[in-house]
Order: C-alpha cells, then structure tokens, then sequence
C-alpha cells in the first residue's frame, strides 16, 4: 500500500511540477492558450510531453492504491482508469496541430484522447463512490470526494462549452455570454481538479487502511 501511494503521490507532483514550471518558463498565455500549444513552447520544450506521461503513471499508480487497500474496484472503474492513462499517453504522443509540420492526423489523435482522458477519470471517482456507498466509516471521504466530482463535472461542461463556442454560434445570448470564458483558463481548471479527483481517491485508499487496521 505504501509503496503504492509513494508511486502514485511522486508520478503526480512530478506532473504537477513540471506544469508549473513550463507555465512560468513559456511565453505563451496561461489564460487564453491551450496547454497543447506548450509542447511548441520557446522554453522547456518536451516537459508537456513528461509531464502527461508522469500523470498517466499516476493514474495507475493510484488504482493501484486502491486495490492494495482493500476496497473494491470494479470492471468499469478498472476500464475508465486505463482509457484515462491511454488517453494521456497518446495526448504525449501526438502533439496537436499547430505547425505546418504537424500531421492533421496527429492533431486528431490528441484532440480525442484528451477528450477521453478528461471525460473518463471523473468516471472513476463515480464509479468508487458507488462502491463505498454503504461503508459508514468512509462517509467523510466519501462526501469530499463527491463535491470534488461535481466541480470537476461542471467545469469540465463550461470546457467544453467553451471549446465548442469557437466553432458553433448558439444563438442564445446569455449561453454565449457563459461560454465566453477563456478556454484555456477553463481547461486548466479542469487540470487542477483532476490532479485533487486523484488526491480525493488515494486519500480513500489510505482511509480504507486505517479503517481495516483499526478494526
């Protein structure tokens, strides 16, 4: 369990960290530039790229986590982990479109495993908080890491309604007025809360431990 939680909190700050430093190194606008555009960053060129990998060792890390605790995890929780670590490996590997020299292909690939690394690790956390749902010793955990998914959900919404706001008119005044935001302020926010979704989940996992030593 130990050795499981180590893996997961190192692979996790590391990503973290790096993200921080590319974002103070970079000349690009934290605010308005998507996090995809630093992989051409002036500065600290190919920290994306580690920084992705090391999040999706993180990813694994933590079900890892869970298992050694004892808590149950399910086929579908065990699917949406391994599709969010794909996601974010082949988000690495193929940058986005933003060069002439970037295949299309490539832009393709990144734009829909980001997608799916967004979409499915707040999965996970729904589908642990299924499984706990009857354990009374969980409840606090259980009720942090419930707020946590359903800020990440709706932040992960005005993402995309952000996202889709650049390519598709609404027609609807105060929709468009809400999905003005920054794109790239919004994916952020998204980043962040996935790195506490996944500090939510290893603290369920340590929580499990304590519990089933005390008992």
């Amino acid at each position: 369990m130990h050795t499981w939680t180590f893996a997961a909190s190192a692979a996790l700050g590391w990503a973290l960290f790096l993200l921080v430093i590319l974002h103070l190194v970079s000349s690009f606008d934290p605010i308005f530039d998507p996090v995809s555009r630093y992989a051409f960053t002036d500065a600290g060129r190919g920290m994306l790229e580690v920084s992705l990998l090391s999040f999706a060792v993180g990813v694994i890390s933590v079900r890892g986590a869970l298992l050694a605790s004892g808590l149950p995890v399910s086929r579908t929780a065990t699917i949406l982990i391994i599709t969010t670590a794909t996601g974010l490996v082949a988000a690495a590997l193929f940058p986005a479109t933003y060069t002439p020299e970037v295949n299309p292909v490539s832009g393709l690939i990144h734009q829909y495993a980001s997608l799916l690394a967004f979409l499915s690790l707040p999965g996970v956390a729904v589908s642990m908080l299924d499984q706990i749902r009857d354990v009374e010793e969980l409840q606090r955990v259980r009720r942090m890491l419930t707020r946590l998914v359903w800020v990440s959900l709706a932040s992960l919404a005005l993402f995309g309604l952000g996202y889709l706001s650049d390519k598709v008119t609404f027609g609807f005044t105060p929709l468009e007025m809400l999905v003005s935001l920054p794109v790239g302020l919004l994916q952020r926010v998204v980043f962040v809360l996935d790195f506490l979704t996944l500090t939510g989940l290893l603290a369920l996992a340590n929580r499990a431990v304590w519990v089933r030593t005390a008992q």
